[in-house]
Protein backbone atom coordinates (compact mmCIF):
# COMPACT_ATOMS: atom_id res chain seq x y z
CA UNK A 1 0.00 0.00 0.00
CA UNK A 2 2.90 2.19 0.82
CA UNK A 3 4.24 1.96 -2.97
CA UNK A 4 0.85 2.56 -4.28
CA UNK A 5 0.20 5.91 -2.11
CA UNK A 6 4.02 7.17 -2.76
CA UNK A 7 3.20 6.28 -6.65
CA UNK A 8 -0.14 8.88 -6.62
CA UNK A 9 2.26 11.96 -4.84
CA UNK A 10 5.47 11.37 -7.06
CA UNK A 11 4.13 10.66 -10.45
CA UNK A 12 2.41 14.14 -11.20
CA UNK A 13 5.17 15.96 -9.47
CA UNK A 14 7.84 14.50 -12.04
CA UNK A 15 5.20 15.40 -14.89
CA UNK A 16 5.12 18.95 -13.64
CA UNK A 17 8.85 19.50 -13.22
CA UNK A 18 9.72 17.75 -16.84
CA UNK A 19 6.90 19.58 -19.12
CA UNK A 20 4.44 16.62 -19.62
CA UNK A 21 4.65 16.88 -23.69
CA UNK A 22 8.04 15.47 -22.65
CA UNK A 23 6.70 12.04 -20.89
CA UNK A 24 6.17 9.01 -22.67
CA UNK A 25 3.10 7.30 -22.20
CA UNK A 26 5.02 4.29 -21.84
CA UNK A 27 7.19 5.21 -19.19
CA UNK A 28 4.10 5.68 -17.09
CA UNK A 29 2.97 2.39 -18.03
CA UNK A 30 6.87 1.28 -17.02
CA UNK A 31 6.48 3.22 -13.42
CA UNK A 32 3.52 1.06 -13.08
CA UNK A 33 5.63 -2.49 -13.73
CA UNK A 34 8.62 -0.56 -11.09
CA UNK A 35 6.00 0.05 -8.16
CA UNK A 36 3.50 -2.90 -8.22
CA UNK A 37 5.71 -5.54 -10.40
CA UNK A 38 2.76 -5.58 -12.81
CA UNK A 39 3.50 -6.04 -16.73
CA UNK A 40 3.52 -2.61 -18.09
CA UNK A 41 3.00 -4.40 -21.55
CA UNK A 42 -0.58 -6.53 -20.79
CA UNK A 43 -1.31 -3.09 -19.25
CA UNK A 44 -4.35 -2.25 -19.36
CA UNK A 45 -6.13 -5.45 -19.03
CA UNK A 46 -8.72 -6.92 -20.97
CA UNK A 47 -10.08 -7.95 -18.05
CA UNK A 48 -10.95 -6.95 -14.41
CA UNK A 49 -8.85 -7.35 -11.41
CA UNK A 50 -10.35 -9.16 -8.11
CA UNK A 51 -10.19 -8.03 -4.81
CA UNK A 52 -6.91 -9.25 -3.14
CA UNK A 53 -4.62 -7.41 -6.35
CA UNK A 54 -2.97 -4.22 -4.56
CA UNK A 55 -4.17 -2.40 -7.41
CA UNK A 56 -7.45 -2.02 -5.86
CA UNK A 57 -6.69 -0.89 -2.43
CA UNK A 58 -4.15 2.40 -3.14
CA UNK A 59 -5.01 6.11 -3.94
CA UNK A 60 -4.76 6.24 -7.59
CA UNK A 61 -3.02 9.15 -9.16
CA UNK A 62 -4.08 12.27 -10.98
CA UNK A 63 -3.11 12.87 -14.33
CA UNK A 64 -1.87 16.04 -15.53
CA UNK A 65 -3.88 17.63 -19.22
CA UNK A 66 -1.20 17.01 -21.34
CA UNK A 67 -1.55 13.29 -21.07
CA UNK A 68 -5.15 12.47 -21.50
CA UNK A 69 -4.60 14.74 -24.92
CA UNK A 70 -2.28 12.10 -25.66
CA UNK A 71 -3.78 9.31 -28.63
CA UNK A 72 -2.07 6.76 -26.38
CA UNK A 73 -4.53 7.51 -23.43
CA UNK A 74 -7.46 7.83 -25.96
CA UNK A 75 -7.10 4.78 -26.29
CA UNK A 76 -6.98 3.80 -23.05
CA UNK A 77 -10.36 5.62 -22.37
CA UNK A 78 -11.96 3.81 -25.25
CA UNK A 79 -10.45 0.42 -23.93
CA UNK A 80 -12.16 1.29 -20.18
CA UNK A 81 -15.35 2.03 -21.96
CA UNK A 82 -14.92 -1.21 -24.37
CA UNK A 83 -14.09 -3.52 -20.67
CA UNK A 84 -17.09 -2.11 -19.16
CA UNK A 85 -19.61 -2.93 -21.43
CA UNK A 86 -17.80 -6.42 -22.30
CA UNK A 87 -19.44 -6.93 -18.32
CA UNK A 88 -22.58 -5.03 -19.28
CA UNK A 89 -21.36 -3.36 -15.93
CA UNK A 90 -22.87 0.17 -15.09
CA UNK A 91 -19.27 1.35 -14.39
CA UNK A 92 -15.58 0.67 -14.55
CA UNK A 93 -12.36 2.32 -13.10
CA UNK A 94 -8.91 2.99 -13.99
CA UNK A 95 -7.63 0.68 -11.03
CA UNK A 96 -9.84 -2.22 -11.90
CA UNK A 97 -8.26 -2.64 -15.43
CA UNK A 98 -4.74 -2.36 -14.01
CA UNK A 99 -4.10 0.75 -14.19
CA UNK A 100 -3.35 3.66 -10.86
CA UNK A 101 -4.83 6.57 -12.59
CA UNK A 102 -7.63 8.60 -11.42
CA UNK A 103 -10.18 7.82 -14.21
CA UNK A 104 -13.71 5.88 -14.44
CA UNK A 105 -16.20 5.79 -16.48
CA UNK A 106 -20.41 5.50 -15.79
CA UNK A 107 -23.17 4.58 -18.56
CA UNK A 108 -26.50 3.35 -16.98
CA UNK A 109 -28.80 2.69 -20.56
CA UNK A 110 -32.46 1.14 -20.82
CA UNK A 111 -30.83 -2.40 -21.07
CA UNK A 112 -29.25 -1.96 -17.13
CA UNK A 113 -33.03 -0.57 -16.14
CA UNK A 114 -34.80 -3.49 -17.46
CA UNK A 115 -32.95 -5.87 -14.82
CA UNK A 116 -34.47 -4.51 -11.97
CA UNK A 117 -38.20 -4.22 -11.57
CA UNK A 118 -39.91 -1.34 -12.02
CA UNK A 119 -40.72 -1.10 -8.48
CA UNK A 120 -36.87 -1.61 -7.99
CA UNK A 121 -36.39 1.23 -10.35
CA UNK A 122 -38.41 3.38 -8.80
CA UNK A 123 -37.12 2.97 -4.90
CA UNK A 124 -33.35 3.51 -6.30
CA UNK A 125 -34.31 6.54 -8.63
CA UNK A 126 -33.04 5.09 -11.63
CA UNK A 127 -32.77 7.27 -14.75
CA UNK A 128 -30.22 6.89 -17.82
CA UNK A 129 -27.17 8.01 -17.66
CA UNK A 130 -25.12 8.34 -20.91
CA UNK A 131 -21.65 7.30 -21.12
CA UNK A 132 -19.50 9.90 -18.73
CA UNK A 133 -15.84 9.90 -18.49
CA UNK A 134 -14.46 11.27 -15.13
CA UNK A 135 -10.51 12.20 -14.60
CA UNK A 136 -9.10 13.72 -11.42
CA UNK A 137 -13.03 13.70 -9.96
CA UNK A 138 -13.45 15.55 -7.04
CA UNK A 139 -16.88 14.48 -5.01
CA UNK A 140 -18.53 16.05 -2.86
CA UNK A 141 -21.79 15.35 -1.01
CA UNK A 142 -24.51 17.39 -1.47
CA UNK A 143 -27.38 15.84 0.52
CA UNK A 144 -25.96 13.28 3.30
CA UNK A 145 -29.35 11.36 3.90
CA UNK A 146 -28.07 7.83 3.43
CA UNK A 147 -30.09 5.53 0.84
CA UNK A 148 -29.24 2.31 1.30
CA UNK A 149 -29.12 -0.25 -1.98
CA UNK A 150 -27.74 -3.60 -3.19
CA UNK A 151 -24.51 -2.79 -5.06
CA UNK A 152 -22.37 -5.28 -6.78
CA UNK A 153 -18.91 -5.06 -8.24
CA UNK A 154 -16.86 -7.00 -11.00
CA UNK A 155 -13.88 -6.80 -9.08
CA UNK A 156 -15.25 -9.06 -6.35
CA UNK A 157 -17.35 -10.95 -8.90
CA UNK A 158 -20.08 -13.08 -7.68
CA UNK A 159 -21.65 -11.06 -4.63
CA UNK A 160 -23.44 -8.44 -3.09
CA UNK A 161 -24.48 -6.35 -0.53
CA UNK A 162 -26.61 -3.56 0.65
CA UNK A 163 -24.37 0.06 1.24
CA UNK A 164 -25.48 3.12 2.71
CA UNK A 165 -24.47 5.94 0.24
CA UNK A 166 -25.02 9.57 -0.10
CA UNK A 167 -28.48 10.66 -1.53
CA UNK A 168 -27.14 13.69 -3.78
CA UNK A 169 -23.82 14.46 -4.72
CA UNK A 170 -21.58 16.83 -7.24
CA UNK A 171 -18.59 15.74 -8.86
CA UNK A 172 -15.99 18.08 -10.54
CA UNK A 173 -13.54 16.56 -13.22
CA UNK A 174 -12.41 16.34 -16.41
CA UNK A 175 -13.41 15.28 -18.99
CA UNK A 176 -11.74 13.09 -22.49
CA UNK A 177 -10.57 16.43 -23.80
CA UNK A 178 -9.07 17.48 -20.72
CA UNK A 179 -11.72 19.59 -19.97
CA UNK A 180 -13.07 20.72 -16.46
CA UNK A 181 -17.33 19.87 -15.94
CA UNK A 182 -19.26 19.71 -12.81
CA UNK A 183 -21.82 16.53 -12.79
CA UNK A 184 -24.54 16.54 -10.29
CA UNK A 185 -26.19 13.61 -9.41
CA UNK A 186 -28.97 11.86 -7.19
CA UNK A 187 -30.67 8.38 -6.29
CA UNK A 188 -29.05 5.63 -7.93
CA UNK A 189 -26.48 7.78 -10.65
CA UNK A 190 -25.24 9.37 -7.17
CA UNK A 191 -24.67 5.62 -6.03
CA UNK A 192 -23.11 5.05 -9.10
CA UNK A 193 -20.28 8.00 -9.17
CA UNK A 194 -19.65 7.12 -4.82
CA UNK A 195 -19.07 3.73 -5.81
CA UNK A 196 -16.82 4.14 -8.83
CA UNK A 197 -14.91 7.29 -6.74
CA UNK A 198 -14.14 5.34 -4.51
CA UNK A 199 -12.18 2.55 -6.37
CA UNK A 200 -9.73 5.26 -7.31
CA UNK A 201 -9.76 5.66 -3.32
CA UNK A 202 -8.52 2.30 -2.97
CA UNK A 203 -12.13 1.61 -1.18
CA UNK A 204 -14.46 -1.77 -2.42
CA UNK A 205 -18.26 -1.35 -1.35
CA UNK A 206 -17.39 -4.10 1.53
CA UNK A 207 -15.71 -1.38 3.27
CA UNK A 208 -18.89 0.23 3.58
CA UNK A 209 -21.44 -2.53 3.32
CA UNK A 210 -24.20 -3.58 5.85
CA UNK A 211 -21.79 -6.60 6.80
CA UNK A 212 -24.81 -9.10 7.09
CA UNK A 213 -26.24 -8.74 4.17
CA UNK A 214 -23.12 -9.65 2.20
CA UNK A 215 -23.80 -13.01 -0.13
CA UNK A 216 -23.03 -15.31 -2.70
CA UNK A 217 -25.23 -13.88 -5.97
CA UNK A 218 -25.58 -17.97 -6.81
CA UNK A 219 -26.14 -19.43 -3.15
CA UNK A 220 -29.46 -21.14 -4.68
CA UNK A 221 -28.27 -22.25 -7.62
CA UNK A 222 -25.11 -23.42 -5.67
CA UNK A 223 -27.32 -25.40 -3.26
CA UNK A 224 -29.90 -27.07 -6.40
CA UNK A 225 -26.82 -28.47 -8.41
CA UNK A 226 -25.41 -29.70 -5.42
CA UNK A 227 -21.77 -27.35 -5.78
CA UNK A 228 -21.46 -27.69 -9.17
CA UNK A 229 -21.23 -24.24 -10.40
CA UNK A 230 -18.62 -22.65 -11.29
CA UNK A 231 -18.06 -19.10 -11.36
CA UNK A 232 -16.47 -17.17 -14.29
CA UNK A 233 -14.27 -14.35 -14.37
CA UNK A 234 -14.57 -13.55 -18.04
CA UNK A 235 -17.47 -11.92 -19.46
CA UNK A 236 -19.51 -14.06 -22.09
CA UNK A 237 -18.86 -12.95 -25.75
Amino acid sequence: MFQLRHFAKVIPRAVRNNDARFISFLKMKEAVKDLLGMDSNRLPYGHVCQVGDPVLRGRAMMLEPEVIRMADFQKVIQHLISVMRSYKACGLSGPQIGLPWQIFVIEHTKEHMKMHHEAIRKAYEETIVPTTIFINPELKVLDYTPVTCYEACESIRGYTAAVPRAYEVEVTALNASAERFTWRARGWSARLAQHEYDHLQGKLYIDKMEINTFHCTSWEKINKYNGKVQLSYWPKT
